[in-house]
């Protein structure tokens, strides 16, 4: 972020060691504590920028990102970590709603980075409740998760179809829905241990 406002390069790949090596040097307590500080900095310095200033364009890990979208990556890392957390206190754990309603819709482009197609050829309508969303799910070359067309309704040719929580959708492409952490989901002719291979996570 203080790059794009300054008009500077990001910050390359080398940036990134000395600050994991701080992190893992810092105890359990003194992480914890950082980190809320860390998030309140962030948080703070989004909500000081102008409107010129949340029109900036930066480049990051290969995308041309608006403020928005940053934010957004800050979210995501933020709820499916701390899911990684409370899932090993509480097996039933889930994502927080208000992060999946804002996650959901920017799911897309995740999936299109994240997926690893692998020799599968797979296409299927998806769709979610908490919030109710509708996507098409097309595996080949690529991986591609789009906002289903709602004028039409018609899945693909074979009936391939996916029902499942928005929160799981989200976890799915995280990479973090294996079967033990599934709740009751609808698959017509589609794999869920093959989608798991497509969303390995990272």
């Amino acid at each position: 972020l203080d790059a794009g406002l300054a008009g500077a390069e990001p910050p390359g790949q080398d940036a990134f060691p000395p600050i994991w090596q701080a992190w893992n040097e810092r105890t359990p307590l003194e992480q914890a504590t950082d980190a809320l500080t860390a998030d309140e900095a962030f948080v703070a310095r989004l909500e000081s920028l102008d409107e010129n200033e949340r029109a900036i364009r930066l480049d990051l890990f290969g995308m041309d990102l608006d403020v928005a979208a940053l934010a957004g990556l800050r979210l995501g890392e933020h709820a499916v970590h701390s899911w990684d957390v409370a899932v090993a206190l509480d097996p039933a754990a889930t994502l927080a709603a208000d992060a999946v309603d804002l996650l959901v819709d920017r799911i897309g482009q995740l999936a299109a980075r994240s997926g690893k197609p692998g020799g599968t050829q797979l296409s299927a309508r998806v769709t979610t409740s908490g919030p109710e969303r509708s996507f098409d799910l097309r595996v080949g070359e690529g991986v591609t998760l789009e906002p289903a067309d709602q004028a039409d309704p018609a899945q693909p040719e074979d009936g391939a179809a996916l029902r499942l929580p928005a929160e799981a959708l989200v976890r799915l492409v995280y990479g973090r829905l294996d079967a033990a952490h599934t709740p009751p989901v609808e698959a017509t002719k589609v794999d869920l241990d093959e989608l798991r291979q497509v969303f390995p996570g990272f």
